[in-house]
């Protein structure tokens, strides 16, 4: 019988548990007892918990239960541990907690490990970095003779949260960007993410807080507004700001402009493959770089990739060569481009893809994939 299988059956086990914890186990800081009077640590040891010792390295244990505010349990979220010392060479790993917040992560090797959880639906942040957490992370230690340990994880207090939308201030259409987070009193305590141009973002509550927020081909957004010092982004726990922030686009003139040329009522995913030493490069005329796609969703070239600045158009061709800008009327419901993303391959930017057509059918076709390209 496996471990979690003996969890499953004695559920009287996990019922005292659980008692403890609603009881004063895990309060005013983390500690036992009822008022917190006694001074045992959150990282604590439950005989009754304590699995079969494995025989093999990879076979430890951590199990315990995340606590969110007022000490009760948070279902639903994801808990990962990270061994001390060692670079992560894998993505990682998480589990979720069941309706009691219980968690278990099987197939460890020996060693100290910091266990981490988030639940973000609920505005938990990721305790395992100090953006959203002051206080130490848990530890647990698995040897040969104690192959399993019991932990307990605490959230909160709940983010605040930034919902809203990024658009071109120019023409309204819809931009990914980046987003550089920092507290204001410690901007050691930072966080960067990518998001989409409808976002969510957690924010520490209590805090001051600066959000910077950039795209290629854009002045990065920044708020508070350093020219405005009256200005202060502090939010309560769970409260909700939204904001609809608009990037100026800033296009560097002296830099070649790139003319994407596409076959008539072309609808779909497009791809350049740049860096490709077997391809022709890109022909500029009259100072613009003219990408042509002719019967392929693939150019390859053996030009380099464009930098972030320039200025990019583009337009349907017809068999008699004549040309039509797509249109890029986005606020009006009227534009043709979407999901523009640059990829990198071996390291180095090196792919741009795009989507033509409206918005909903972006959304609705999936792309080709991105085979790396090969030389005839």
């Amino acid at each position: 019988m496996s471990y979690y299988q003996a969890c499953e059956r004695d559920r009287l086990d996990r019922d005292l548990l659980t008692f403890f914890l609603r009881t004063g186990t895990v309060l005013n800081g983390g500690f036992f007892g009822s008022g917190g009077s006694s001074a045992l640590p959150v990282v604590f040891a439950i005989a009754f918990l304590t699995p079969a010792q494995s025989k093999d390295v990879g076979e430890g244990v951590i199990q315990g239960v995340v606590l969110g505010e007022g000490g009760q349990p948070v279902r639903g979220a994801k808990v990962h541990a990270e061994l001390n010392g060692v670079a992560m060479a894998k993505g990682i790993r998480y589990v979720e907690t069941d309706e009691r917040g219980f968690f278990f992560i099987d197939r460890l090797d020996f060693g100290n490990y910091y266990v981490g959880a988030m639940k973000e639906e609920e505005g938990y942040g990721s305790s395992d970095t100090s953006f959203f957490n002051d206080s130490p992370l848990p530890v647990a230690q698995i040897t040969a003779q104690h192959r399993s340990a019991d932990v307990a994880v605490n959230l909160g207090p709940k983010a605040g949260i930034l919902t809203g939308t990024i658009s071109d201030a120019a023409t309204g259409k819809p931009i990914p960007a980046g987003f550089d987070l920092a507290q204001v009193k410690d901007r050691a305590k930072r966080m960067s993410t990518s998001e989409a141009p409808n976002f969510r973002v957690l924010i520490p509550s209590s805090k001051e807080i600066e959000v910077k927020v950039s795209a290629p081909g854009y002045q990065a957004w920044v708020y508070p507004d350093p020219a405005i010092p009256s200005q202060v982004l502090r939010m309560d726990p769970g409260s909700e700001i939204h904001l609809d922030i608009q990037l100026k686009p800033v296009h560097d003139r002296s830099l070649p402009l790139s003319k994407f040329l596409i076959p008539e009522e072309y609808v779909g995913w497009l791809r350049v493959e740049y860096d490709v030493e077997c391809f022709p490069q890109i022909p500029v005329v009259d100072g613009v770089r003219i990408l042509r796609f002719a019967g392929a969703n693939v150019l390859e070239t053996s030009s380099p990739m464009p930098e972030d600045a320039s200025e990019r158009q583009y337009f349907y061709y017809a068999a008699d060569g004549s040309e039509r800008i797509l249109a890029a009327d986005y606020r009006n419901g009227n534009g043709m481009i979407w999901q523009e993303t640059a990829g990198s391959r071996a390291g180095k930017m090196k792919m741009f893809i795009f989507f033509v057509g409206s918005e909903e059918q972006s959304k609705t076709r999936p792309h080709t994939g991105f085979l790396a390209p090969v030389c005839p």
